[in-house]
């Protein structure tokens, strides 16, 4: 994934201008800024996601109706849902070094094992001398930060493309949402559902509209995933009865906090509310289930529009 998408970023570069996004070098590591001090715009965001996805899936732009008001959306599908969701978008490397901090995915995480947990539970490994890594973050990252990820991933730094973007930008909105069928895997894994019989992948979630308040838009983004996103998985499941209960578990609407306006929580308790909530509650709004081994298709949650309302300011 590591090899797929650095090509992915090349390319991206040689589209600078194109895409307003900009590229610098920092201690030998190619640092590209799709959405921090340079604009980036809605392709700088989907080009974000495939990397988010290891180049192993497709994410595109479509509409979200609410009330006769259209806003866009992704739409986001994988035919390697394990890899692509699991071993390389879920954010499941937390970077500080000293003062920076940044929220990171992407295929790099495979050669760091970010967490090492997961990848043996997965079976999963890369062995690459180039390395990519997604930060989400609110500013480029340093010399320090290069080096604390280039030895984390053993590459060199002069090997190693970091692709940042804040959750403020178009970019980083975007590449939000298009983590709406990883959503759903990870919600399948936290519940012990088998995620090994997830073959393939497919989800639509709206985008969140821009503020200039990165608390805020941290509410925003988790609503229109929670409220306002939906999955489809086709799996290949001896069980069906089995598989419905794990189904029925699944939507965000099975937590106890369900129904909690993030835009609202984060400007009333800030980035401490994360911790606060039934962590059940981080899962799609809808996930329908066609399990190809008996023909049967599943669904659970719904869209809650009443909340979309609130968090767009409609």
């Amino acid at each position: 994934m590591n090899k797929i998408a650095v090509d992915i970023l090349m390319k991206a570069i040689d589209r600078c201008k194109e895409l307003q996004i900009s590229y610098s070098k920092v201690a030998g590591a190619t640092v590209v800024d799709m959405g921090v001090k340079s604009p980036g715009g809605f392709e700088a965001g989907l080009i974000l996601s495939k990397i988010c996805l290891g180049g192993l899936g497709e994410v595109g732009l479509t509409g979200f109706n609410i009330d006769g008001l259209t806003i866009p959306a992704v739409t986001v599908y994988t035919d390697h849902p394990v890899e692509a969701c699991m071993a390389s978008q879920l954010a499941g490397w937390r970077i500080k070094v000293g003062e920076y901090f940044a929220n990171a995915s992407g295929p790099a995480r495979a050669l760091a094992r970010k967490p090492k947990k997961l990848y043996e539970e997965l079976g999963y490994s890369e062995v690459s001398d180039e390395a990519v890594l997604v930060l989400e973050a609110e500013s480029l990252p340093n010399e320090d930060v290069v080096k604390f990820i280039s030895e984390s991933a053993n590459v060199k730094p002069e090997n190693l493309y970091l692709a940042v973007a804040s959750s403020s930008s178009v970019a980083g909105s975007v590449q939000i949402s298009a983590r709406i069928v990883e959503t759903g895997m990870h919600k399948f894994h936290a519940i012990g559902f088998d995620i090994k019989t997830v073959k393939y992948g497919f989800g639509v979630c709206p985008i969140a509209p821009l503020h200039p308040n990165p608390m805020v838009m941290l509410g925003k983004t988790n609503d229109m995933l929670l409220y306002g996103g939906s999955t489809f998985y086709i799996v290949d499941y001896p069980d069906d009865s089995k598989l419905s209960s794990y189904v029925n578990a699944s939507p965000s609407s099975a937590s106890k906090d369900y129904g909690k306006s993030f835009t609202e929580l984060v400007s009333q308790v800030g980035v401490e509310f994360l911790f606060k909530l039934d962590p059940s509650v981080f899962a799609p709004a809808v996930v329908v289930v066609n399990n190809f081994r008996t023909g049967s298709i599943l669904k659970a949650g719904y869209i809650n529009y009443d909340l979309l309302r609130k968090a767009l300011a409609i």
